[in-house]
């Protein structure tokens, strides 16, 4: 069976901008996964600044439409794979073979994304800051 958004994953995809949906309608259709979040209030996000989950005190998620979704993957039975201490590894591996999953289907219909694993593009993943589940839409 081809998996699909719950009501509460769609509802926050539509708070995304256009090209955030078609390219995560599209993933779903292929690759089972959830969205955390898309629009966020600027005071949320000061909250996440706060308690260090994030590096700027205005996201692209903050606008409205929101250029940027928190998005992971996710297995049946079980959720989201967060990294847990004795399979961290593998759970780990989830998202990033996500993400190049994301960033592939991406590339195809021509969306311009940057993900939070990789935020200069540049395919070297050692970054001062991870944020895994983090995907925006670079406005050229």
């Amino acid at each position: 069976m081809m998996p699909s958004f719950s009501r509460s994953s769609a509802s926050k995809l539509d708070t995304c901008d256009y090209a955030l949906q078609r390219l995560f309608n599209d993933v779903i259709r292929e690759f089972d996964c959830t969205i955390i979040e898309g629009y966020r209030p600027p005071e949320r996000q000061i909250e996440l600044f706060n308690a260090g989950r994030s590096r700027v005190r205005v996201s692209k998620h903050n606008q409205s439409p929101s250029l940027a979704v928190d998005a992971a993957p996710f297995i049946p039975g079980r959720g989201i794979p967060w990294p847990k201490e004795a399979t961290y590894v593998k759970d780990l591996a989830h998202f990033y073979y996500f993400a190049g999953f994301v960033e592939s289907r991406a590339r195809v219909l021509g969306v311009p994304i940057t993900w939070g694993g990789d935020w200069d593009r540049d395919h070297d993943l050692r970054q001062a800051f991870d944020d895994l589940v983090h995907f925006q839409l670079e406005v050229i």
